[in-house]
């Protein structure tokens, strides 16, 4: 063999292999880019991962029924189509995945994403993170589940484009029964900070009560929720550093206790967030129209307040109508992790006539207008009164009429000469006119036992009876149980030793 046929076979063999490397590529391209694809996803912390390649080329690459997890959480999506423009250029082109379906589990199920690229993959900085695309576009859909619930679909349309200085500009739009959500933001891929803006929020409660429940505690067990709840938030992320703010709004508001207890209607909220993220708000309205507990009915109730994170909640201002008068209450605080209540009540006008409505087998019948002073306790055994006063208001005419007999005559002579008209005032053949009415409720150095002591002074409404009469009474055991505010213990009634 001579140098000239050496070097033509060499030249051959060039050729050859020229020709050879990019056929081989080209016939094994479906399966370099899938191992491409699967290596994308597993170095963000996919694992599970399931797809077909449906076509392969530097200007389109497609995959079907694609499945994977990040964590607990699972991704699906019908297809995902990877489009290219110009093949040499750095950027993968557009990136669109069709009839996504995303479940999420909010009882239970891991969801904190920035953790996600660090779990069961490689060690991937979510903050310095280049997404080498020109677009993303999704439309799919965000299943919302929770044990023993029906799952309620979201559907979900979101876009994404990247523009000058690696700056992203992106938008969503999510509808669903009684819901819709939009919003739009920015992130710029240099240092990862995100503004962003949710114009447009509204949620039926009545659709999604079960849903919140199963995030927010209510005492009581499960309520009854109605109405119609508005929102906007907007904000800021760089880091650690995260500034959001929002307001709410709820119009036709109803709430019903599992047990039948609390049925509060015509319910009104307004409230501006200068913080979502820790939860803690400017000073804020609720309206109540009202609420109904057993016998007694709360009328519009209106409570100025605000949040100071979520287990710290300072009320300003509150009052509302009940009993023919109105109560007021003295600024307090309310800590919901300890599901304890102490607030200092004053209370102007409330019909005597109605508070006695609300007892059971009271020996007495009355009249007339109270204002006073009561500090109150809410706990879980119910409600609880603290040292306060009730007293006759002078300008509203006032009347008794007892039915206990000896509750006057016990210790008396019956040929004392006032015998005869206190046996009938206790009888209730005499009817008596008020002159003074005072309810001492857990007076400071009561004998054990005695919850409440009250003083009467008045003259039968008979102008032909002249017989005043002044008397003090006690009340021995929970004064709650005699208003019948839902503790269940005995009391009794008698005169002062």
């Amino acid at each position: 063999m001579n140098l000239t046929q050496s070097k033509r076979r060499l030249l051959y063999g060039c050729l050859a292999l020229v020709i050879a490397v990019p056929c081989a590529a080209y016939l094994g391209r479906v399966a370099l880019a899938g191992w491409a694809f699967r290596g994308a996803l597993e170095m963000v912390g996919a694992d599970a991962i399931k797809f077909r390649v449906a076509s392969a080329s530097p200007w389109r690459f497609v995959v079907e029924d694609l499945k994977f997890n990040v964590r607990t959480q699972a991704f699906a999506a019908e297809r995902v189509a990877i489009e290219r423009t110009n093949w040499w250029q750095p950027s993968l082109g557009v990136l669109r995945v069709e009839n996504a379906k995303v479940p999420l589990v909010i009882d239970g199920s891991d969801t904190n994403p920035w953790q996600w690229a660090s779990y069961g993959g490689g060690d991937v900085n979510v903050d310095s993170l280049k997404v080498p695309l020109q677009e993303i576009s999704v439309d799919g859909q965000l299943v919302i589940q929770a044990a023993t619930l029906e799952a309620e679909p979201i559907a979900v349309k979101f876009n994404a484009r990247q523009g000058a200085g690696g700056l992203w500009t992106a938008d969503v739009h999510a509808t669903g029964e009684g819901l819709v959500v939009k919003a739009e933001g920015t992130v710029d891929q240099s240092t990862f900070e995100v503004n962003f803006k949710a114009p447009e929020i509204a949620v039926d409660l009545k659709v999604w009560q079960t849903f919140i429940q199963r995030m927010v505690l209510l005492p009581g067990g499960p309520w009854e929720m109605d109405g119609k709840l508005t929102a906007s938030a907007q904000g800021r992320v760089k880091g650690s550093e995260i500034k959001t703010q929002g307001e709410v709004h709820i119009r036709d508001g109803r709430a019903k206790d599992g047990v039948g207890r609390v049925d509060a209607s015509g319910i009104e909220v307004d409230l501006a967030l200068n913080d979502i993220w820790e939860i803690k708000t400017q000073p804020g309205s609720l309206r109540v129209k009202e609420v109904r507990s057993g016998k007694l009915a709360l009328r519009d109730a209106n409570v100025e307040f605000a949040f100071d994170g979520a287990e710290k909640i300072s009320v300003t201002k509150a009052s509302l109508q009940t009993l023919g008068g109105s109560v007021a209450a003295e600024p307090f605080r309310y800590f919901p992790n300890l599901r304890e209540l102490e607030v200092t009540v004053s209370v102007d006008g409330i019909s005597v006539e109605e508070v006695m409505a609300l007892t059971e087998d009271l020996p007495a019948q009355a009249s007339g207008r109270v204002s006073g002073s009561l500090p109150l306790r809410v706990d879980a055994s119910g409600v609880r009164l603290g040292t306060g006063w009730l007293e006759l208001k002078k300008d509203a005419p006032a009347e008794v009429r007892f039915n206990a007999k000896g509750l006057l005559t016990s210790g008396t002579s019956k040929n004392s000469p006032s015998y005869s008209v206190l046996n009938k005032i206790e009888s209730g053949l005499l009817r008596l006119r008020l002159s003074e009415l005072r309810l001492d409720i857990r007076p400071p150095n009561s004998p054990p036992g005695r919850s409440a002591q009250l003083r009467i002074k008045g003259e039968p409404v008979d102008p032909s009876v002249k017989a005043p009469v002044s008397l003090d009474l006690n009340v021995n055991g929970p004064i709650e149980s005699l208003l019948n505010l839902g503790l269940n213990t005995q009391f009794g009634l008698g005169t002062k030793p």
